[in-house]
């Protein structure tokens, strides 16, 4: 009996020992594969690292693994993306999924083939994936053929009047160009193409001398006149009266009537602005705006013209199209500058020089005999880089200057093809150039 009890106490003291020594080797193994782990972790071999974790049964040490792993790949992506490699960025983003903004990045990737396709959304996309590589100067330059293409695609779409797609676009490129602008202009055009009938201003009541002229109508501002048709080839015209705030003669806009442009919308300001130059120019180009929304248009580029001291006005126009509404000027008619441009505080400065040269609106001065006249004005213009040509007026009667420019097809020339000088029985075109300006 006491044998038997000592041989089982032997068994159960062995078993003990067993399991021991079994608990020891399994301690021993576990810690050695952590051990194996953690070094392949540090050897960037997150893939066997993480079997080893899942053989341990360390979720949190597989779940560390493939995290590490996934980062990985992401900053591979992005240096092949940076030296350019969009195709291999694109296979390395594309198996990430929804990782951080891989996203993003795979639409980025696939730039150039958005550019190819010249596909609205893709390219969309592929701006959208460029914004947080912006430092990237390789980035930048394919941001920089994206928002142009874009903004190309806008300027397009906001020609037929397609305005809820443009905007989309130019919302998207923020501060690209006059994007910021546009979409603001947009979004009121939209708003001014749908209001109630008996808020537009082209309605029955409001045309002009209705019994002879049946695309003419009055408001407070302007005279407004329509082209017999219109569509995305329409061009836009407005005018500055002479004197000093004064309301305007009718006789400019009749003898316009007598030889119009065919294809232009016209706005006739009664008054100049001359004391409030930027405030009339935008009441001008609301005016326009507003006119064109109801006639389904979208104004982008315009030309101008000023008579006598409207010249002036019509000349700082410009500058406060660009900046405020986003329209470049094309060309100015200054028409007979009053005062033979001795009025030194209605110059353009030497700064809005040089914006207009920016922009690229060609100056037309359309003078009578300038003997004596002040030339401070002109050389600025030229000197500064400014497209200016004199043109030399047979008639030289002040009023007469206008009038003819008003009814002799003048502004239909200005506002189409400019490459031959118009009416040469009683204009001379002599363009100026920095080395004869100074005279």
């Amino acid at each position: 009996m006491k044998r038997r009890t000592a041989i089982l106490i032997g068994i159960v003291a062995g078993l003990v020992l067993f399991g021991a020594l079994a608990q020891i080797f399994r301690i021993c193994r576990s810690e050695k594969l952590r051990g194996q782990a953690e070094t392949l972790v540090e050897a960037g071999d997150y893939t066997s690292a993480r079997l080893i974790y899942e053989m341990l049964g360390d979720e949190d040490g597989a779940s560390h693994c493939e995290a590490m792993q996934t980062e990985e790949v992401y900053q591979e992506g992005i240096r092949l993306f940076h030296s350019g490699d969009y195709v291999g960025a694109g296979k390395l983003f594309s198996s990430l999924e929804a990782y951080k903004d891989t996203v993003g990045l795979t639409a980025a990737c696939r730039w150039q083939e958005a550019l190819e396709l010249d596909n609205r959304e893709m390219l969309l996309a592929a701006l959208r994936g460029f914004q947080p590589l912006d430092a990237c100067s390789s980035c930048q330059n394919a941001r920089e053929q994206i928002s142009s293409r874009l903004f190309d695609q806008a300027q397009a779409l906001a020609a037929d009047f397609r305005l809820e797609d443009a905007c989309q676009i130019w919302q998207e490129l923020g501060s690209y160009q006059n994007s910021a602008l546009l979409y603001r202009r947009g979004l009121q055009a939209l708003a001014w193409a749908n209001v109630p009938e008996d808020e537009k201003i082209l309605v029955p009541e409001n045309r002009y001398f209705s019994e002879k002229l049946d695309n003419v109508y009055l408001c407070d501002l302007a005279y407004i006149v329509l082209p017999e048709e219109w569509n995305g080839d329409t061009r836009f015209f407005v005018y500055y009266p002479g004197g000093r705030n004064e309301e305007m003669s009718v006789d400019y806009l009749l003898y316009y009537m007598m030889n119009p442009s065919p294809d232009t919308m016209a706005i006739f300001l009664r008054q100049n602005g001359l004391n409030n130059m930027r405030e009339k120019t935008s009441q001008a180009i609301d005016l326009l705006d507003r006119v064109a929304a109801e006639c389904g248009l979208f104004a982008q580029e315009i030309v101008v013209a000023g008579s006598s001291l409207g010249a002036y006005p019509a000349m700082h126009s410009v500058v406060y199209s660009d900046e405020d509404y986003g329209i470049r000027t094309d060309c100015v008619l200054s028409l007979d500058a009053g005062s033979d441009w001795m009025e030194d505080w209605l110059l353009l400065s030497e700064e809005d020089c040089r914006k207009t040269a920016r922009i690229g609106t060609a100056f037309y001065l359309f003078e009578s005999p300038w003997v004596g006249m002040n030339r401070e004005g002109i050389r600025r213009m030229v000197n500064t880089g400014n497209n200016v040509t004199m043109v030399g007026c047979f008639f030289d009667d002040h009023v007469r200057i206008s009038l003819d420019a008003m009814g002799m097809g003048v502004v239909d020339w200005a506002v189409g093809d400019r490459s031959q000088p118009c009416n040469p029985d009683i204009y001379e075109f002599v363009q100026l150039r920095p080395d004869n300006g100074q005279s």
